[in-house]
């Protein structure tokens, strides 16, 4: 999906519609610089989901530990998560073509586990034949075997890894999280903490891991804000929605500049906006859908309000 239409070209846009005036008159390219901004918040903030705004990590959960520390740049919010049984894998060696492979792991107790059947995914190991997909034939507490045709061979491993079993959902908690000591499979995630910065969180597992368990992470990106570090850049940056969808942004940038020079046409704006950020999110909730409704309505009460008290006020004086 192409994202080419720039700031500047919404600016032009709207010039016409509030008789010229520049937009950018104020220091930092104010007005239009914040609203901009704050309709990216609006558009990309939850609880809306864009499938071009999605980004993805990993990391390995462990026993008895509770908090992880992840660093992620575009990390906006989190959308959903899952688990699958993980080992680490310390070394592997290969015999009469079986390799086995030494890693704390669960894989024998999983559910429906079946030796021989069992699929297991490696990755990581330093030589390329050790990687990828086979069937578990036996599993221990601290190893696991597959067969595996190569020449008998050692190796020791460092970052390598086993995925085996069903992948489970985790159910998002939008709070916090009370710390805990008692140990199961996991079932509840939650971004327990971030820095000033936006890039370094704190997710919170609950239970508290009884084993290993690799944790998929699936969230939308935070946008890319518009900047006036350098003026003449900030305006020519481009909107990063794809172009499909300027009707909604534009529609948001006409209602702040309209709002902005007390035009009584920026409450049309303001619905208008709306209207069409909440038609592209079929998929809403109920809930969700009330929670931003409620957070705008209030404000489109008092434009209604307002405009038909100048209404009256034209009319009562026979204009």
């Amino acid at each position: 999906m192409a994202a080419t239409i720039r700031l500047q070209d919404t600016i032009a846009a709207t010039k016409p519609y509030v008789n010229w005036a520049n937009l950018t008159i104020g220091d930092s390219l104010e007005p239009a610089l914040t609203a901009a901004n704050m309709i990216l918040q609006t558009i990309v903030g939850p609880p809306f989901v864009w499938p071009w705004n999605r980004g993805t990590a990993t990391f390995l959960a462990i026993q008895g530990v509770q908090d992880y520390n992840a660093a992620i740049s575009s990390y906006g919010w989190l959308e959903s998560a899952t688990i699958q049984s993980a080992a680490i894998i310390t070394s592997v060696t290969i015999l009469n073509n079986v390799a086995t492979y030494q890693a704390v792991n669960n894989f024998s107790g999983m559910d429906n586990f079946v030796p021989g059947t069992t699929a297991v995914t490696i990755s990581g190991c330093t030589s390329s034949f050790f990687n990828g997909t086979f069937q578990i034939q036996t599993a221990t507490a601290t190893t696991f075997t597959v067969n595996l045709n190569h020449n008998n061979v050692t190796e020791n491993e460092s970052g390598a890894r086993a995925l085996a079993g069903k992948i489970k959902p985790l159910e998002i908690k939008w709070g916090s999280q009370g710390e805990a000591t008692e140990q199961d499979r996991p079932t509840f995630i939650s971004t327990q903490q971030s820095d000033e910065s936006g890039t370094t969180f704190t997710f919170r597992l609950l239970p508290v891991p009884e084993q290993t368990y690799q944790v998929n992470l699936t969230f939308q990106l935070t946008p890319t804000f518009f900047s006036a570090v350098i003026p003449a850049q900030g305006i020519s940056q481009v909107w990063g929605i794809p172009d499909q969808l300027q009707y909604i942004y534009t529609y948001f940038f006409m209602f702040f500049m309209l709002d902005y020079f007390e035009d009584v046409r920026a409450a049309r704006y303001r619905q208008l906006a709306v209207a069409a950020l909440l038609a592209r999110q079929a998929g809403l909730s109920e809930t969700d859908r009330n929670l931003f409704l409620g957070n705008w309505l209030p404000l489109l009460k008092e434009e209604e309000s307002a405009t038909l008290d100048n209404q009256q006020g034209t009319q009562a004086r026979g204009l």
